[in-house]
């Protein structure tokens, strides 16, 4: 891994971090995850993901067509992520508490999934 490897995965990271634990993630995107809100919010929540991911990589000269590329790519994982973890935690509502082990573990393989995801975009624009 390259210096500019590193640093263009760590934005990648930080776009992710941005996107899903600081006010970008607003209450009813949080609410959506959980089953307890619209569908179209998680696809909104996915949008900001997917703009992050944008950003990031125009950041360090990505050309056009792999950052619109890794944009809708992005837009789709984290839909399609997210709305898996929803779906599952409405059929297993222990999976909804955080107050449960279980819960834990579904949030490591969501945020496992997402990470996995960022890193295929880093090896896909180099």
């Amino acid at each position: 891994m390259t210096g500019a490897d590193f640093v263009l995965l760590s934005l990648l990271l930080a776009a992710h971090y941005l996107g899903d634990f600081t006010p970008l993630a607003t209450p009813g995107m949080r609410a959506a995850k959980d089953g307890q809100g619209s569908v179209g919010m998680i696809g909104v929540h996915a949008a900001v993901h997917a703009t992050l991911v944008l950003l990031a990589l125009a950041a360090v000269r990505v050309p056009w067509p792999l950052v619109l590329g890794s944009a809708a790519f992005e837009l789709g994982a984290h839909f399609g992520v997210d709305w898996g973890r929803m779906k599952l935690g409405l059929r297993v509502p222990i999976l909804r508490d955080p107050g449960q082990n279980p819960f834990w573990r579904l949030l490591g393989l969501d945020q496992l999934a997402h990470g996995v995801t960022l890193m295929a975009i880093a090896v896909w624009v180099r």
